[in-house]
């Protein structure tokens, strides 16, 4: 009986090493802290958000179905007009470009997104829409913020017809996200021109700065006493100027 009272009690005690053994190799695996995910060598090879979407360059180009099993595709393109310079404060140059995206048709989208230049690697920031087949011209930074300046066209323009509106954006970094920032009076101005009015001056209210919304009755009809000079969106016979552009009259 002792006999197999030893052997037994050797059996526990294997078992039980056993156990502990497993226990230990498990909890060392649990604590392993998987690798940081590597960041991009450049620009051209970094993962930017393109409406919501995510797409990582590859040489500069990034292609995706459009739907399962589909022949069209996504592509997205490094497209340059680059502005390299330190946009977060951290003395490492990050760079600020141009995509363009391809649907699949006839239109080709330009955005403006930055890749921002960390200790790791290359971090992409999401991408903002600038228009469809417009002239780029130069991207900028100056004291922190990025200025890119570009040609478009009216609304009521084929888009057959070559870009000769200059337009003028202003974009900076808040934390990793890209936001648009320009001036509202230098949006409105856009919109007037884009949209098919005339810029001019006139007399108006004290109460309204430049481009007021013309669509209202009596931004412009104060007395000259309690006017002052600014810049209004000629719309032209029919329309007015509501702040988005010439639209017609109600």
């Amino acid at each position: 009986m002792s006999k197999k009272i030893i052997l037994i009690v050797i059996a526990i005690i294997i078992l039980g090493g056993m156990g502990y053994l497993a226990y230990r190799s498990e909890t060392e695996k649990s604590s392993v802290v998987p690798p940081e995910q590597e960041l991009a060598a450049d620009a051209r090879n970094a993962t930017y958000i393109i409406e919501g979407e995510e797409f990582t360059l590859v040489n500069g180009r990034a292609e995706k179905e459009i739907t399962p099993d589909s022949a069209s595709k996504t592509i997205v393109l490094y497209f340059g007009n680059a502005s390299i310079g330190d946009l977060n404060g951290n003395s490492r140059d990050d760079v600020a470009f141009l995509l363009t995206k391809d649907n699949g048709g006839s239109g080709t989208f330009y955005y403006v997104a930055v890749a921002l230049n960390t200790e790791k690697g290359y971090q992409g920031t999401n991408a903002i829409l600038l228009g469809d087949r417009i002239a780029p011209q130069t991207t900028q930074i100056q004291d922190g913020k990025i200025i890119v300046n570009y040609a478009d066209r009216r609304t009521d323009e084929a888009m057959v017809t070559r870009p000769s509106i200059g337009i003028t954006k202003q974009f900076v970094l808040e934390g990793t996200t890209l936001k648009d920032v320009t001036p509202e009076e230098a949006t409105r101005e856009q919109a007037c021109v884009l949209s098919g009015g005339i810029i001019e001056a006139a007399l108006c209210c004290t109460s309204v700065s430049d481009f007021p919304n013309l669509c209202l009755i009596g931004a412009c009809g104060c007395s000259p006493a309690d006017s002052h000079q600014v810049k209004v969106c000629n719309c032209g016979e029919d329309k007015c100027f509501d702040g988005n552009g010439c639209v017609v009259i109600q």
